[in-house]
């Protein structure tokens, strides 16, 4: 599966991608608001990360690579819930790309995909509180906020994370 963009393009992972994902993702506030990412990330963790890309099975747990100009520059996933035709959005672009609009362009071709692909009536996303940048890409998305909730994992800081959680819900044509 391959979607293209007006300046991206989503594809799955391949194993060329271990030096494009060390580098974006070796960035201490690329992760601060993303504790499950190691930092440092070196290059074990790239290479396990580009593996566990390629192995998930693309009926439960797409995941595209967002590259540009050749260069991959980030990810845009789903998990999907096929039982209540909803899917959570997971979406990661490396800093040197942000405010250039092209997470919320990756992920809009990535939701419209998989709307169409698993017949979904909802896509939701959840985000750090304090992370307004995120929450922007979802409103952009045309997310609204459902609800707030405090995790029982915490930050680098050890400090509790409370997360906001967006949701998108698609309405047929007939509505």
């Amino acid at each position: 599966m391959i979607l293209q963009t007006p300046r991206l393009t989503l594809r799955p992972f391949r194993n060329d991608d271990v030096d494009d994902a060390l580098s974006y993702r070796n960035d201490p506030e690329f992760a601060r608001f993303l504790p499950h990412i190691p930092q440092p990330f070196t290059r074990q963790d790239a290479e396990a990360f580009v593996v566990t890309n390629i192995s998930e099975p693309w009926t439960q747990s797409p995941t595209f690579a967002v590259v540009r100009t050749g260069v991959l520059i980030g990810t845009i996933s789903f998990e999907v819930d096929a039982n209540a035709a909803a899917a959570m959005l997971g979406y990661a672009i490396g800093r040197r790309w942000w405010g250039q609009g092209l997470t919320t362009e990756a992920a809009k071709a990535a939701m419209a995909w998989a709307i169409g692909a698993f017949s979904l009536h909802r896509v939701w996303a959840s985000t750090d509180i304090r992370h307004r940048r995120s929450q922007r890409v979802l409103e952009k998305l045309g997310m609204t906020p459902t609800h707030a909730r405090t995790l029982s994992r915490t930050d680098r800081n050890g400090v509790p994370i409370d997360e906001i959680v967006y949701a998108f819900e698609v309405h047929s044509s007939g509505d």
